[in-house]
């Protein structure tokens, strides 16, 4: 577990116990973050630090935060006790000020903390040496990192980007007619932006920057200043920086940025710069080398350190020469692009992976040993990991329950999975622990949180708006859930009894965060759709750490490849269909309905395109006196209603199949699907499917099978009605020629070469 003073937004200490958590989870560890003080819109991350009840065999890294009381809590914990250690600054910075007696007060508890560790982690070689100096022995050295991807320019605010960018380069002479090319030598450079990133605190020097742009002004003018960071308006040392700023021309206070505001500043920047005389590492630096803007810091403390060569250090103060040099920093194309390769390099050498070596170097005498799972004698131990298995409904699980069916006759098959049947609230329904559903055994996990829809889809519509950070991502997929705390642990604990791993949907929180704890003998069935979610970075792990991804269509395989180009090999395995005959008599029968019908059986919810096709069908009713009901079957989670709309609340499928063979089609309206099972269903009945035209698979399911008409507005809706009342028979011969490819036999024997090949009796 880790114990943090704080959890809010934009802090940094819950950022780095983020970034462990990503590390011990790679790691094959599992625990939670705790906090003395939660943001309530982060609660869904970090647990109240009274929470904390750890086991003896626990570990517990305490994120050192000046004077706080957690120390003391720390320090008498019943189990292994470490403590990572970031910065503390000097007092003499905080002189006459409330933070100085707390600075002081720190140095103390440091020095008092030491017998307690079994591990101290610096995060710079400095802090390090300042752990030893106070007395703590078993000490390593673990940098932050950020994630160079996070820092692209399609991760910055257009709008801020457009606003801070320099001119475009423009000719110095006149050229030789309209549209003449100027040699680069003729050209003159753009405007030049210098930033600043950081809280406005007197010991990162803010005065410093602005005289050095004081100093820049008179050699361009133009040049703008851009300061980045959060600032108490009211203290004495912000308010003199704040009127020194003023004072001066092309000055722009930014103050707290989002993200995505963030990294539009850092792509806008012709020069990052740095004055801070204190740093226990300087994420800041790192960032903006892995924004691409070439960085100019004084060499104080760990600098030279988070720099390693990179970029350019100083150590005097001399503002008309580094005036000189920012110029030059500017106009030196050669200069700057060996600038930008020396800090590319670095950012290289600060990886996440160089990072987790380095925390397993630190923890390796506290951690137990991962050794790789051996071939068993008798059946391979398989289990498949879902968010909700059995009597549940939808698409994903469906699926995933016949594989299981099948996986069960020829492995040791164990499902992992909730206690959840609601996936709108994750409530426990079935009870924990292990059962039998039919032939397959089912172990059952309980969910912790119930999830509440209007809060998750107001968060979702903020985060969905713009480009993240890991923590705002984190955060969603937390409050997506299922949070199912002991199924982690299942993993965690039990990953070496396990031959292989099927996960199935990428979306979830138990493949997100159990994923990564036993990737090395991990197959994923992603069934990804073009989704926002599929935009955040925080899934770029789950699709290229698996040994492979077995996807349900050619599209779906595309898509990812597109989104993620280093995902791990992928290959089309699909859903088989059964051969039942439905009888369309019997349902007719049972249900007491003898005119045409359109079906729909699924979620009915407006994620499925339900409201879209609930209007389309009005508009159809309208125009023409003798169109078609619309049965919908399913689980109903909005209000239904309309002419000739009717519900048939949750059906067998038996009453599926007798359904699909009467209905004068079938109708998938969800814009997000990675297969649908129900057009494959049709089409095994001889039924044409009408597709919404705006998915990608399902457009390309209408295509290939020869037996689905797509559509995307209300006209061709009802064109695609008329259609597949005048050519069903033709539709349905195409759709029964279609499901006859889809077999369960090739799929199973698709899932025995990709087990085979992750235990080793291939290659892949």
């Amino acid at each position: 577990h880790q114990l943090i003073p704080s959890f809010k937004s934009g802090d940094a200490t819950g950022q780095a116990a983020l970034h462990f958590q990503l590390l011990l989870r790679r790691m094959g560890q599992v625990g939670h973050i705790y906090a003395g003080e939660v943001e309530p819109t982060l609660d869904v991350l970090a647990r109240p630090a009274r929470a904390l009840r750890p086991e003896p065999g626990d570990l517990v890294l305490y994120h050192h935060g000046i004077a706080s009381h957690l120390a003391g809590e720390w320090m008498h914990l019943p189990c292994r006790r470490g403590l990572v250690f970031h910065n503390v600054t000097p007092a003499r910075y905080f002189a006459g000020t409330r933070m100085e007696e707390a600075l002081v007060a720190g140095r103390a508890q440091l020095a008092a903390m030491a017998p307690f560790a079994d591990v101290a982690i610096g995060v710079s070689d400095y802090n390090s040496a300042e752990l030893r100096a106070s007395g703590f022995r078993n000490v390593h050295t673990v940098p932050l990192f950020v994630e160079p991807e996070r820092f692209g320019e399609d991760m910055a605010d257009p709008k801020l980007l457009g606003r801070l960018r320099p001119h475009s380069p423009l000719p110095l002479g006149e050229g030789k007619g309209e549209g003449a090319v100027q040699p680069q030598s003729a050209l003159r450079p753009p405007t030049p932006l210098l930033v600043a990133v950081s809280r406005i605190l007197p010991h990162k020097r803010f005065e410093d920057v602005l005289a050095l742009h004081a100093e820049h002004l008179r050699l361009r003018p133009d040049a703008r200043l851009a300061l980045v960071g959060g600032y108490d308006a009211g203290a004495p040392y912000v308010r003199e920086v704040l009127q020194r700023a003023r004072s001066l021309p092309n000055v722009e206070l930014l103050g707290r940025v989002s993200h995505a505001q963030l990294v539009a500043v850092y792509r806008a920047a012709t020069l990052f710069v740095s004055m801070s005389e204190h740093e226990g590492f300087g994420v800041p630096l790192l960032e903006a080398m892995a924004a691409g803007v070439p960085v100019l810091a004084f060499a104080a403390a760990a600098v030279p350190e988070t720099l390693g060569g990179a970029g350019v250090a100083f150590t005097e103060k001399r503002f008309a020469f580094l005036a000189e040099l920012v110029h030059q920093l500017h106009v030196d194309g050669t200069l700057r692009e060996r600038v930008l390769a020396g800090q590319a390099r670095r950012v290289r050498e600060l990886s996440a992976e160089s990072a987790q070596v380095r925390l397993q170097e630190a923890l390796a005498h506290l951690l137990p040993s991962k050794t790789p799972g051996r071939r068993t004698r008798g059946k391979r131990k398989v289990a498949l990991v879902v968010q909700r298995y059995g009597d549940v409904g939808g698409g994903a699980e469906r699926h995933a329950q016949w594989i299981a069916e099948r996986l069960a006759r020829e492995v040791d098959l164990t499902v992992l999975t909730t206690c959840a049947s609601d996936h709108l609230t994750w409530a426990n329904t079935f009870p924990p622990g292990e059962e039998r559903v039919g032939r397959v055994r089912v172990l059952r996990f309980p969910s912790v949180r119930t999830r509440t829809m209007r809060r998750f889809n107001a968060l979702s519509r903020e985060l969905f708006a713009a480009p993240q950070p890991r923590v705002s991502e984190e955060q969603w997929v937390a409050a997506q859930g299922p949070d199912a705390p002991g199924l982690l642990r299942h993993l965690a604990e039990e990953a070496d009894g396990y031959d292989a791993f099927v996960f199935f949907t990428y979306l979830y929180a138990p493949t997100v965060l159990g994923l990564p704890l036993v990737a090395r003998k991990s197959l994923l069935v992603p069934t990804a759709h073009d989704e926002p979610p599929l935009r955040f970075r925080i899934y770029d792990e789950v699709f290229t750490s698996p040994r492979a991804l077995l996807c349900n269509t050619p599209e779906e395989e595309t898509l990812i490849r597109r989104r993620f180009p280093h995902a791990a090999r992928g290959r089309v395995v699909g859903v088989g269909v059964d051969a039942h005959e439905g009888r369309e008599r019997r349902f007719r029968e049972k249900y007491g309905f003898t005119e045409p019908y359109l079906l729909y059986v699924g979620r009915l919810e407006p994620g499925k395109g339900i409201p879209e096709l609930l209007k389309h069908h009005a508009r159809l009713r309208a125009r023409f006196h003798d169109a078609p009901q619309l049965l919908l079957a399913g689980t109903k989670a909005m209000e239904l209603k309309g002419d000739g709309v009717r519900y048939l609340g949750r059906i067998s499928d038996e009453d599926k199949h007798d359904a699909l063979a009467g209905a004068l089609a079938a109708v998938v309206p969800s814009q997000y699907e990675s297969l649908s099972l129900l057009t494959l269903e049709a089409f095994a009945q001889g039924t044409p499917a009408i597709v919404n035209g705006r998915s990608e698979v399902l457009a390309g399911q209408a295509a290939r099978s020869g037996a689905g008409i797509a559509y995307t507005d209300a006209d061709s809706f009802v064109d695609a009605v008329r259609r597949a009342g005048e050519l069903r028979d033709v539709f349905g011969k195409k759709g029964r020629a279609f499901a006859r490819q889809h077999t369960w036999e090739r799929v199973m024997d698709a899932y025995r070469e990709e087990l085979e090949k992750l235990w080793g009796g291939r290659k892949s």
